[in-house]
């Protein structure tokens, strides 16, 4: 983490050794490019049909079944963010590019550079995260978040609702696969690019080389992101035009090699391998600190450090029966420095909590696709996750008299094995019905290795076995048009963190509770699909219930669970399957290109109620917005010998109000923020590329949700890419 100073009442980063390092790399990843011809190249980069958005449906997306299916086609709720897309957003997240995908909302939470998504109201946690189809874990209570460079992002695939059946557990609220970029068509091609960001005085810069050599194709990639803190309008949250606490940096590094083989060239493999490091402040909301408790709150993530190695083998057109194998594994590592300090009103003691955790996974899957009939097109797979968590917490107390405790370190390790097998059938029948049919079991398995707590040192284990479902079907009888329903199932076994690890925030203790069980979901959506003329419509509606949610309840008995007794915080949680959520609404997105112009009017919402009821409590304010979406007018065209394009929208959404047993109700007003970008490209395949976005132009001081940090004000993004 870089040293701070302060200037001018500014908190300025200065550069340390390693990020000096770090730049210098960055640099030499370019002039480095020819050497890396000598690892070979041969393209067999996939690319996905031309798009420009989220709203092509004839784009191949694989996530909604496993198989390479157009998003008109698909059963599931699929939508397909392309690169020219996010080129076009420049945000500083992988999650900023997914904003406006209907029921989508970005969790900018208390850590800034840890953005996640929320998908139908369902937390980050209960929202599976792929990178090339391989699941990212993260046992904390917060979700997964999407740390990743963006550049290095060829495309993404969402599929929104319960999809546990195709890609594992946690994917109650949907799914996110982030493919990532191979190696160019040509030999040798650099590219390196840059963001400015005035809404954080912050940077982010990016150099890529890749090629093609006879049958090898590879790429290595680096980037630098440093932001201070944010910028936002006068108002309830600040006087100083800045939020303290919400500066970051990060840093990637990575690389692929892939070879092709086979007399048809029907054969790959790669080897892909990540770093990210990242560190960042916390802010927390003024309205949540009692002044008569406490003094000052304060959250610091110094270290958030994730490397992964990932290998991966495709065969297609093995046999007229067989037409795809598909295998993967990877190992993953994630090393976290958590720091969390409280200074209460004395007569109630201080806290300094300290937690450091290493989470570590092995994780392959198995996928063999079979067709037996002209009709039929089957796959079956295996899939095994092994989750390991190595996790120490130390409190240090200061007592109202100034006499500093010691902690004693609290210590688990525990795991989590999950070995699953899916299967899955289309059966195209009567011309133009589709039956997508699929069924997965899991079986899990968790123990506690070791840990410092002497109540949970008897703990044997425990195994669990769980059947899911899904059926969809799809209808093309009407011109360039598709009708769909579905049903599917949804599985999230409890995190490691809430099973075994106590967590400290302010003057209140959370227990982790080893007794908890899965909790499952239902969904029932249908659909409808147009796409011709210029004019694109998709619109579905949705109902989902989930049971068992895992949720903080105040320390009591609570069926087999009580509450340990340890801890000297004030207030006491255990977590508990206390809950379950009832959630309905519709989507939209629709486009139309005006006749005989380059104008194109669109817009993208989601309406949705969620109820959530805990016992005899029961409450419709959870947090989300029950209308949010993005309106605007783009037009594109051809300028001075490139393509040039323009975009004036606005984002907005309703009111939000969260109520909570034995808790006031709380609001946050509705908010509306007007947005203009425009950028273009120049120069023989798009060598010379920029874009400019104006954002929240009327600075709107807005929240979007209790889980997020305020919006940020009036600012600008500037970005420049070029390709040798």
């Amino acid at each position: 983490m870089n040293a701070t100073t302060t200037l001018a009442g500014r908190k300025v980063r200065n550069p340390s050794g390693r990020a000096i390092f770090k730049a210098a790399a960055l640099a030499l990843l370019v002039s480095a490019a020819p050497l890396a011809i000598d690892a070979a190249h041969a393209q067999a980069q996939v690319q996905a049909q031309a798009q420009d958005g989220v709203t092509w449906l004839d784009t191949i997306a694989i996530v909604g079944t496993r198989t390479e299916t157009s998003v008109q086609e698909n059963p599931a709720s699929v939508s397909v963010v392309g690169e020219e897309q996010m080129e076009k957003q420049a945000g500083d997240s992988i999650a900023d590019m997914l904003r406006d995908v209907p029921g989508v909302e970005v969790v900018d939470s208390a850590a800034p550079g840890m953005k996640r998504l929320s998908i139908r109201g369902e937390s980050s946690r209960r929202v599976t995260i792929l990178v090339d189809g391989q699941e990212i874990t993260d046992h904390s209570d917060y979700g997964t978040p999407i740390l990743i460079d963006p550049s290095n992002v060829e495309r993404i695939e969402v599929v929104r609702g319960p999809a546990s059946v195709l890609h594992g557990a946690k994917a109650i609220g949907g799914v996110v696969n982030i493919i990532t970029k191979r190696g160019a068509a040509k030999p040798v091609q650099a590219e390196i690019g840059g963001t400015y960001y005035s809404g954080t005085d912050g940077w982010q810069g990016w150099a890529a080389a890749s090629g093609t050599v006879g049958d090898f194709d590879y790429r290595i990639s680096g980037s630098l992101d440093d932001h201070g803190d944010r910028r936002v309008p006068n108002g309830q949250y600040t006087s100083t035009g800045r939020l303290d606490g919400t500066s970051f940096g990060n840093d990637n590094l990575s690389a692929h090699l892939g070879y092709t083989f086979g007399d048809a060239g029907n054969h790959y493999i790669a080897l892909k391998a990540t770093q990210h490091r990242l560190w960042s402040e916390s802010w927390t909301d003024p309205a949540t600190l009692d002044p008569t408790k406490i003094r000052d709150f304060k959250i610091d993530l110094p270290k958030r450090d994730l490397r992964k190695v990932g290998l991966y083998y495709d065969g297609t057109d093995i046999s007229d029966i067989v037409r795809k194998v598909h295998f993967d594994a990877y190992y993953q590592e994630v090393d976290r420095l958590f720091t969390n300090e409280a200074t209460m009103v004395p007569p109630t003691p201080s806290f300094r909590t300290v937690s450091e955790d290493v989470n570590t996974n092995w994780g392959a899957t198995a996928q063999v696709d079979l067709q037996f009939h002209p009709d039929h097109y089957t796959i079956v797979g295996l899939h095994f996750l092994d989750d390991v968590l190595d996790s120490s917490k130390t409190t240090t107390t200061t007592l109202p008299n100034g006499v500093v405790v010691p902690g004693v370190p609290v210590t688990d390790d525990a795991s989590i094995r999950t070995i699953s097998a899916f299967a899955q059938n289309e059966w195209s029948f009567a011309d133009d019905f589709k039956l997508t049919a699929g069924a997965r079991y899991y079986s899990t398995r968790t123990d506690l290795a070791h840990t410092s707590d002497p109540e949970r040192q008897d703990y044997a284990g425990r195994s669990d076995g769980r059947f899911v479902t899904s059926l969809g079907l799809t209808y093309t009888g009407i011109e360039n048009t598709t009708l769909r329903a579905l049903y599917s199932e949804g599985y999230i076994t409890p995190t490691l963190f809430q099973l075994f690890s106590d967590s400290i925030a302010r003057e209140r203790i959370i227990f982790g509770n080893p007794d908890l069980k899965p909790e499952t979901s239902r969904n029932v959506e249908f659909g409808a699909r147009y796409d011709a003329g210029g004019l694109m419509l998709d619109a579905t509606a949705f109902y989902s219930e989930a049971q068992d949610y895992i949720a903080r309840a105040a320390c009591a008995p609570i069926g087999s669970a009580s509450c340990p007794d340890r801890g000297t915080a004030p207030e006491k949680f255990i977590y508990a399957n206390v809950d379950k959520a009832r959630t309905y609404g519709v989507e939209l997105a629709a486009e139309y290109t005006l006749p005989g112009t380059q104008f194109t009017p669109y817009a993208n919402a989601a309406w949705m109620r969620r109820e959530l009821t805990s016992g005899s409590f029961s409450t419709y304010h959870s947090n989300t917005p029950a209308l949010s979406g993005r309106m605007g007018l783009r037009w594109e065209g051809e300028m001075a010998g490139g393509t040039v394009w323009t975009d004036l929208f606005v984002r907005a959404a309703t009111e939000v109000k969260e109520l909570e047993e034995g808790s006031p109700l709380r609001r946050l007003p509705g908010y509306g923020t007007l947005n203009f970008a425009f950028g273009g490209s120049f120069g023989d395949d798009d060598k010379y590329r920029f874009g400019v976005s104006f954002n929240n132009i009327l600075n709107k001081e807005y929240r979007s949700s209790f889980d997020e940090i305020p919006g940020v004000g009036r600012s600008v993004e500037v970005m420049a890419r070029m390709k040798f």
